[in-house]
């Protein structure tokens, strides 16, 4: 009954927080972060409630079995709630658990930023470098710096710092104008021997092309003295067996050797001529050295570019001390450029205090043996589901096949031999699904009133809406076949109303196994006549009334 008077006024947040304070709710979000989204909210009574409800749109839903979980907001704040639900974990492990995801994002932003300075580093290393033959040839600095882009950097600092205490010219040593000789000197050195390369490249290149231009002449002359000499078929067939000359008549024993030698000559040339024109011996190898040649000038043309570049250097060095002030501005503008490369030790130091903050939970998690907390509720769930089942005693399952609750796909799978399984919706029809959609709210509640599993959050009811209509669908207008006379379906439907007495069969056996500490509300069609004489099942109210129903019209 609803009071007369309301004592006190209450806000819709108060009584939001009353009720998570009865379903004994942690307050910790999903996320350490200072604001989280909706979706990383702290789990409230209203995501709890998928464990209570089953509406007639759920109950035999072959894709959704939690009240909700079909839009996909709440579905994901299910799934990060299941376990804490199911005492899988506690509130310890869940801080825990938020608090290591927050510093495993904390690091790989730290990687990312170190890379960001690595990269700057290695662009502004050229600069650095450039600016130290300066210091060194003005003589600001000693030529002795390890060839370490930290080292360089301090030095230049150390420049500037001169600079700024206005004893820069009390650390000049002597200019080193030998520097910059020794690097033109180096540089000279580099061209000769690269000229030398490139040059030699060019003389081979040029032989193998004499060589194939001396080939193709070759086979040139060839071709046109075999249009002028007499074949040798024909020279053959003339001969005249006593050894008698064609032309003169004269007869001698050595005409047919000569013949014969002549044969072999011209047959061994011919065949030089016809490979060298067929399968030119020099192309590859002409191809290849003038590759080599273009990457060698290439080259060449680096060294002559760097070494007029000293030239230019040794130009500017001439007016040296001139310019001792204006390159200390030149340094400071350098270090502002580089900027946060100097951070990197900085960041190094707090990536090692977060992995080891990681290490340090990791530890703390590992205590909890989640594994094995997993395994063991998802094997009891798993069985007590499995139980229900049974007792409907007509419900369809993967053959030799193993019954699991998926905390992550948020349905019933029936595990097989080598990792395969088939999800709910692939097994049976409307009535199957809407037994197992019982069978795994009954089993979970069993659980969750187990001695050890009574702290949990989820409360203890569960409100079924008309699970009988996949043996009697109600009309689009409303009107439901067992709203009708019991004695004429007797006659006609027998099965199904020994089905529909089964659901509520099940549920008297759920009540006695929980030992009436669950409580269970079913809005249902059917009457007395069905379910009589089953233990628990009491008509708590009935509506006859047009526009009457499970909220009062007087309420409205």
């Amino acid at each position: 009954m609803l009071p007369e008077i309301v004592p006190t006024k209450t806000t819709r947040a108060i009584f939001k927080d009353k009720f998570n304070n009865l379903t004994r709710v942690s307050d910790l979000p999903h996320s350490d972060a200072e604001k989280p989204s909706p979706l990383d909210g702290r789990t409230s009574f209203r995501d709890l409630a998928a464990f209570n409800f089953l509406p007639q749109h759920i109950v035999a839903n072959p894709n959704t079995l939690f009240f909700k979980a079909d839009t996909w907001t709440h579905r994901e704040k299910l799934i990060r709630a299941m376990p804490y639900a199911l005492g899988i974990v506690d509130a310890q492990y869940v801080m825990n658990e938020r608090r290591r995801d927050e510093a495993s994002k904390e690091l790989e932003s730290l990687k990312k930023e170190l890379t960001v300075v690595e990269k700057s580093k290695a662009h502004w290393k050229t600069e650095v470098d450039r600016t130290l033959d300066k210091c060194i040839e003005i003589g600001l600095l000693d030529a002795d710096i390890p060839d370490i882009l930290d080292s360089k950097i301090l030095k230049l600092r150390s420049v500037v710092q001169a600079y700024k205490d206005r004893r820069l010219e009390q650390t000049l040593v002597e200019p080193k104008r030998l520097h910059i000789n020794e690097r033109f000197d180096a540089a000279v050195a580099k061209e000769t021997e690269q000229q030398r390369v490139v040059d030699d490249l060019g003389e081979e290149i040029s032989g193998y092309s004499s060589l194939a231009e001396n080939g193709q002449r070759f086979v040139k002359a060839v071709n046109q003295e075999r249009a002028h000499v007499v074949g040798l078929n024909w020279l053959k067939q003339s001969f005249e067996p006593e050894g008698q000359c064609v032309a003169c008549g004269s007869t001698s024993e050595s005409l047919g050797l000569v013949i014969s030698n002549l044969e072999k000559k011209v047959n061994q040339i011919t065949r030089v001529a016809d490979i060298l024109e067929q399968n030119p011996a020099f192309d590859n190898k002409i191809s290849t050295l003038k590759r080599k040649l273009a990457a060698e000038e290439k080259k060449l043309h680096g060294i002559r570019a760097e070494k007029n570049a000293i030239l230019a250097e040794d130009e500017k060095l001439r007016n040296a001390v001139g310019e001792i002030y204006y390159l200390a501005g030149t340094i400071s503008e350098v270090l502002k450029k580089i900027g946060q490369t100097s951070a990197d030790e900085a960041i190094t130091e707090r990536m090692k205090a977060v992995t080891a903050k990681i290490q340090d939970l990791d530890r703390l998690m590992s205590r909890t043996n989640r594994q094995d907390r997993e395994q063991l509720v998802d094997q009891k769930v798993g069985e007590l589901i499995e139980h229900y089942a049974d007792t409907f005693g007509n419900l369809e399952g993967a053959t030799n096949s193993v019954l699991k609750l998926d905390r992550k796909e948020l349905t019933i799978r029936f595990d097989k031999d080598f990792k395969q399984f088939d999800y709910l919706w692939e097994v049976g029809s409307g009535a199957n699904w809407m037994g197992y959609h019982i069978a795994a709210f009954l089993g979970i509640h069993e659980y969750l009133l187990e001695e050890e599993n009574q702290h949990l959050p989820p409360l203890s009811f569960l409100v079924i809406d008309q699970p009988s209509q996949v043996y009697f669908p109600s009309s689009d207008q409303g009107a439901n076949a067992l709203d009708s006379d019991i004695a004429t379906l007797r006659e006609h439907r027998t099965e199904d109303l020994i089905a529909t007495r089964r659901i509520f069969e099940v549920l008297g056996e759920a009540i006695k196994r929980t030992k009436a500490n669950l409580q269970i509300i079913v809005l249902e069609h059917a009457g007395k006549d069905i379910w009589s004489g089953i233990p628990h099942t009491h008509s708590a109210a009935s509506w006859s009334k047009k526009g009457d129903g499970l909220i009062p019209s007087n309420w409205l």
